[in-house]
């Protein structure tokens, strides 16, 4: 028995020494923790720094706001979706960090090619690549992950991995506005030519991928509870989700509803600034930047030492309690924020939304807390396919067509957003509130299968 843990010591009401028995050394953990960390920071880059590109992308291929959120979210999670699914049977069967490493390199050059596109469809084409290239870091930095940390610290550690997103996807706002403003009169690049502003900030954003991509080398590939490549199949997998199907179907559409939230954020947030308060796509993007930096990494690290500290302390339904709360927060606060009259407003009431916004570990550990190891995975990847066609999607473009075909004014931005969320934050306490009762089930009977 000796450095082995079993289901009982793992999920046991408490939290005793024995869980950390059979995890590798903290150093080795959180080493690869760190270059993980640095990978998804990559990917937010590239991902998100279209969001200040909505002005020039408009004119340059005469295009409304509802065809750019389609490169905001629909063309990124088409395959970001579909190739999830085998990649996740890749992860639970393959060296998790080779995957990791192709994954990148694809990315980077899809990311470059968006800013060489010479029209809407092939802007389009290349956001749909970037989307698969990024459908292998997730699954299998979850899948890493949950093997290099007990259960009772896995929220914050997965915390610390998507604090990546948060330099990511806030870096990406301010290094875009430094470039657009720096770049505004177009620039020379060698073997390119001349490029605008917003192309140049495309290639710059893809480059660190190339180098950081050999970090991967170094990420430690935990023992699996099961060799790789032994395991359940695709039927397997189904059948185990369908008999905890009410928690999976609480816990995939609810982190989809608040990734709808997120994404609508990151999409127009730049652009309601900028018509809302006149604000300049450099201020935006420095104020936006900052402020999401150091709010979600707070929201991150103490949100998931709030749930992590729940769960050792036997509430094992301590992911979804915290998001009924966190859903009557983004109802309320979200309505009031984007109708705010003036910047002060929309900051202090963005303060209160950025805690249950920075949902990504909390909805990463619910699923692994509740999955057995060799599924983790697939499971994963399907979670990941969920929440990428409909909160990736939904969002930004629930917002771009509300303002562009009902309410018709760009103008109206801030009215899109309130709208948003005060529809899908109530919604969203609701399906926790169902899913309490068959989380604390699906815990328990983690390693039943």
């Amino acid at each position: 028995m000796s450095g082995t843990v079993t289901a009982e010591n793992r999920v046991g009401n408490a939290a005793t020494p024995m869980d950390d028995h059979g995890y590798p050394r903290p150093i080795v953990a959180w080493t690869s923790t760190i270059i993980l960390m640095l990978l998804f920071a990559t990917a937010y880059l590239d991902r998100q720094i279209i969001s200040l590109m909505v002005k020039p992308i408009r004119a340059e291929f005469g295009v409304g706001d509802f065809e750019v959120s389609l490169l905001q979210g629909f063309a990124f999670a088409v395959l970001y979706a579909l190739c999830g699914l085998p990649l996740g049977m890749a992860v639970d069967r393959y060296p998790r960090r080779w995957i990791v490493m192709g994954g990148v390199l694809i990315w980077s050059c899809a990311a470059m090619a968006a800013g060489l596109a010479t029209s809407y469809s092939h802007i389009l084409i290349a956001r749909i690549f970037v989307g698969a290239g990024e459908a292998a870091l997730a699954p299998a930095a979850y899948s890493i992950l949950s093997d290099l940390f007990p259960k009772r610290r896995l929220t914050f550690a997965l915390g610390v991995f998507m604090i990546g997103a948060l330099l990511g996807a806030e870096g990406s706002l301010a290094i875009g506005g430094y470039i657009l403003h720096m770049a505004a009169n177009g620039i020379a690049v060698p073997l390119l030519g001349r490029l605008e502003a917003w192309r140049f900030a495309f290639v710059v954003t893809a480059l660190p991928g190339f180098v950081l991509a050999a970090l991967a080398i170094f990420i430690h590939e935990p023992e699996r509870t099961r060799p790789a490549g032994v395991g359940a199949g695709w039927g397997d997998v189904f059948r185990f989700m369908a008999s905890r199907k009410a928690f999976y179907f609480c816990q995939i559409l609810g982190f989809s509803l608040v990734m709808g939230l997120v994404y609508a954020r990151l999409a127009w947030n730049p652009t309601f600034l900028i018509r809302s308060f006149g604000w300049s796509v450099q201020q935006a993007g420095y104020a936006l930047g900052a402020f999401g930096l150091v709010t979600g990494v707070a929201a991150l690290l103490i949100g998931g030492r709030i749930v992590d500290w729940m769960f050792a302390r036997g509430q094992r339904d301590a992911h979804f309690r915290y998001y009924v709360v966190g859903g009557v927060v983004m109802g309320l606060f979200g309505v009031t924020t984007y109708l705010a009259p003036n910047p002060t407003l929309f900051f202090a009431g963005s303060l209160i939304i950025i805690f249950p916004l920075n949902m990504g570990a909390i909805g990463a550990s619910a699923v692994q807390v509740a999955t057995p190891p060799h599924l983790r995975g697939r499971i994963s990847a399907l979670y990941l396919m969920s929440v990428a066609l409909f909160g990736m999607t939904l969002g930004p473009a629930v917002v771009g067509f509300l303002t562009q075909h009902i309410f018709a004014t760009d103008a109206s931005i801030g009215l899109a957003l309130a709208w948003t969320y005060g529809v899908l934050g109530p919604i969203t306490a609701l399906l926790f509130f169902i899913g309490l009762a068959p989380m604390r089930e699906a815990v328990a009977r983690e390693g039943e299968w």
